[in-house]
């Protein structure tokens, strides 16, 4: 069993390809944790934190995990 943030809304029960998805992200540490990517502004003295979407398919899951694996959550 793997403890989630109140912000995983799970796929539904038969959509395979969203699970493994789901399966694959939270083995990598994230577990719909807030994920931010800092995007500096026009003036380059401020930085901008955005909240980043998860994604919904295991191509984009694997792109988002190098990304951001510094923000995932080690255990």
């Amino acid at each position: 069993m793997t403890l989630m943030t109140h912000r995983f809304r799970p796929p539904k029960k038969e959509d395979e390809k969203k699970w493994t998805t789901v399966k694959y992200l939270v083995e990598n540490g994230f577990t719909y944790q807030h994920i931010y990517e800092e995007i500096e502004t026009n003036d380059k003295q401020k930085i901008k934190r955005i909240n980043v979407v998860y994604p919904d398919n295991l191509r984009d899951a694997k792109e988002f995990v190098l990304k951001y694996k510094d923000q995932a959550i080690r255990r």
